[in-house]
């Protein structure tokens, strides 16, 4: 039997097929548990994730929390996790925790790839290495990741149009916002899917577009960015393609502009503020703490059962307003 389940040595295939159905029978899994903690084989997994202020609610906290959930139920298997922190805005930042990272001599790999051409520099490394890795939040089409847990992030801005677009009369003026130089790949692929609903039918014929940058760190030159582009160009609606919706909103509030209906990303504390007060029409959430639970849990049931796992793993896209914002907080705690 042993012989079978470990699929070692020679078997003759009639034999094979009996041992194989008694353990169907029995649904017989190996003892993991025991084999790992037998053989002192620790298994080692690096996240690679944005840097952020812990314990403030941000949106990165979220994915952090599933992580350390999968993790209490697998440390007895020898299982160690290191956690590397890049700046999402700095590509420098991400290739140093790459290096890093690949240093380590990893079993596993979890990967926010914010940085498309380093991403790929990346798993081409794993690759060659063998070391199976997981995109989470956002992904890379045509690399070779065992799994992706996340939105699908085209569908996610091809939906938040439509949001946006329902009601809004001809002629209207509708502004995209995001932070200068913004690589993101994620924010990238949101804005591509805004644009195509738009496009469809000639739906951008009926109204006017208008797009501003802004500073991701300095709050002062930020508030002037935004207040200038908000007074010159007074946009009847407005999307955000990240979780800092809450910064566009917080300058819409101080100016007491009116009747400017806005979108954005991930259900964060301080975004929550703003939609419970009607600033923001509506948030478009992804359920991070699954996406961080899971992504951990694949790579470890692929390196200890070799579980097959399904490639794209799309999270559900919640569509959150002030009306309905209570029952889904109650519901997922």
């Amino acid at each position: 039997m042993d012989r079978v389940i470990h699929n070692r040595g020679q078997v003759a295939s009639e034999s094979r097929e009996k041992i194989q159905k008694i353990i169907e029978e029995l649904n017989y899994t190996p003892n993991i548990l025991a084999r790992t903690l037998a053989s002192k084989k620790s298994l080692l997994f690096v996240i690679l994730i944005p840097t952020h202020k812990k314990g403030t609610g941000e949106y990165w906290d979220g994915p952090l929390e599933g992580i350390q959930k999968a993790w209490q139920e697998i440390a007895d298997f020898n299982v160690i996790l290191k956690t590397l922190y890049f700046d999402q805005f700095n590509v420098e930042s991400y290739r140093e925790k790459i290096s890093e990272m690949l240093s380590m001599n990893p079993d596993g790999v979890i990967v926010t790839p914010v940085f498309n051409m380093e991403t790929q520099k990346l798993t081409d490394n794993l690759d060659k290495n063998n070391i199976p890795y997981v995109f989470m939040d956002s992904t890379v089409d045509g690399l070779n990741n065992l799994a992706f847990f996340g939105q699908n992030s085209f569908q996610s801005g091809f939906l938040a149009a439509k949001l946006l677009e329902n009601g809004l009369a001809e002629n209207s003026k509708i502004a995209t916002l995001k932070p200068a130089g913004s690589a993101m790949n994620q924010v990238n692929v949101r804005e591509e899917g805004f644009y195509a609903y738009f496009k469809q039918k000639a739906i951008n014929k009926k109204y006017t577009f208008c797009s501003g940058e802004y500073d991701s760190a300095d709050e002062k030159k930020r508030e002037k960015q935004i207040s200038d582009f908000l007074n010159k160009n007074q946009p009847t609606a407005a999307i955000v393609f990240n979780s800092r919706v809450f910064e566009i909103a917080r300058i819409i509030e101080k100016l007491n502009l009116q009747n400017i209906k806005l979108i954005g990303y991930d259900l964060i504390k301080e975004n929550e503020s703003f939609l419970r007060k009607g600033i923001v029409s509506f948030l478009i959430a992804q359920r991070p703490e699954v996406q961080g639970y899971l992504s951990v849990m694949s790579i470890f049931n692929y390196l200890s059962y070799k579980k097959e796992i399904s490639k794209d793993n799309f999270m559900p896209i919640d569509i959150l307003t002030k009306e309905n914002l209570d029952y889904y907080i109650n519901f997922t705690k």
